[in-house]
């Protein structure tokens, strides 16, 4: 959905909430992947500095699976700096990091559709077979408790041998390593419900917040919806129909806009381009006669040789890709963060389809905000701008 609309929108909600408002969404396209990341402060300080100095509050809509959690603390961090009241508004997801950032907010305005999540940090790790695996440090403290409580082994030397074991294939370093980032994501979650809660509540009710986010889930992915928000003492917003349909409407162009339900397959990609798909058509085998001339069956394999020869010779096809991995916007600024490269595939000796991706170009871009018509509180400047609910 174009700018100039998803714009609108983001007006609709100003109207309704009365200051500005930040959109930050990270995409959750199938077959892609991006990250709340240090980059997007910089983005940020472009959405703030055109924001009138006599604004005190802001919202900002969020959509990620989340990332560092200090890219959280930074950006939220950079808001507190300028402004006294701050709300973030989630439409549909906002993960792990996201749901860090959402902690530093003084309200939480959550869709009765939208999921915050755990802020337990997930660690790569690199198997011994070179594959990939993601783990947490209390996926460690589980596994000592099954060894103690389920399968029963206490004896010294029975834990030693299983414990052998464990750093054959996780190095201790990396244990640490996921011990601190244990420690500092609830720390950051602390120190973030710490910039809005008083005083007198803040100390004891910050800490026990962040530790439940962070050590009271069995998954990663575990969603906690609006009600669970509550439970769990988060600043949720009072339920609001009407603004709700408009955030979800909000979303709804962001998601348009980024493709978020439609998964990026470079195969699918490939193929649906004619050329491509003619370039790497597998060719019929070739079935001679068992009783064919030897200088028969010598010009054929000779023929063949040659087409290969030329195919392989030959300019590959190349599909041009382009995706938007993040965008930073408002009715004031907007930046997105795009990737753009090309395709290209081969058949293999043995059929198989091969094919390369070649980021070309990549990184934030500034993108120009269309004139659009806004009107001010009592609706006197312009028309309000139009969303079904």
């Amino acid at each position: 959905m174009e700018l100039a609309e998803r714009v609108r929108r983001y007006a609709a909600i100003e109207s309704r909430r009365d200051r500005p408002l930040i959109i930050y969404a990270t995409t959750t396209r199938p077959g892609l992947s991006a990250i709340m990341a240090g980059d997007a402060v910089r983005e940020l300080i472009g959405q703030i500095d055109p924001i009138p100095r006599g604004s005190t509050a802001v919202d900002v809509l969020i959509h990620s699976t989340g990332g560092d959690a200090l890219a959280a603390w930074k950006l939220m961090s950079v808001l507190r700096e300028r402004f006294a009241k701050i709300g973030v508004l989630v439409p549909f997801m906002a993960f792990s990091a996201a749901t860090l950032f959402a902690l530093g907010a003084d309200e939480i305005v959550m869709h009765p559709h939208s999921s915050l999540g755990p802020i337990d940090p997930q660690i790569p790790l690199t198997l011994p077979d070179g594959s990939q695996r993601r783990f947490s440090y209390e996926d460690v403290g589980a596994f000592l408790r099954f060894l103690k409580d389920e399968a029963g082994i206490t004896d010294q030397a029975h834990v030693s041998a299983v414990a052998d074991k464990l750093f054959s294939t996780v190095d201790p370093l990396i244990l640490g390593y996921a011990k601190r980032a244990s420690e500092l994501s609830s720390s950051v979650g602390e120190r973030l419900l710490k910039l809005h809660l008083n005083e007198t509540e803040g100390e004891g009710r910050a800490k026990q917040i962040a530790e439940n986010l962070n050590k009271s889930f069995f998954a990663h992915g575990d969603a906690v919806s609006r009600t669970r928000a509550r439970e769990l003492q988060l600043q949720v917003a009072k339920d609001d129909a009407e603004l709700e349909a408009l955030i979800w409407e909000a979303y709804l162009a962001i998601e348009s806009y980024m493709e978020l339900r439609h998964p990026f397959v470079p195969q699918r990609l490939f193929l649906a381009d004619a050329a491509a798909a003619a370039s790497v058509r597998p060719h019929a085998p070739v079935a001679l006669p068992p009783n064919a001339p030897p200088q028969l069956v010598q010009n054929v394999w000779t023929t063949i040789g040659n087409q290969a020869v030329t195919a392989a010779a030959a300019a590959g096809v190349e599909v041009r890709y382009s995706v938007v991995n993040a965008l930073m916007e408002s009715r004031r600024a907007a930046s997105e963060h795009r990737t753009e490269g090309a395709i290209t595939g081969f058949r293999t000796p043995t059929g198989e389809l091969q094919l390369n991706l070649l980021d070309r170009e990549g990184g934030w871009k500034s993108v120009t905000v269309p004139p659009v018509p806004v009107y001010d509180a009592q609706g006197e400047a312009e028309a309000r701008p139009k969303v079904d609910l």
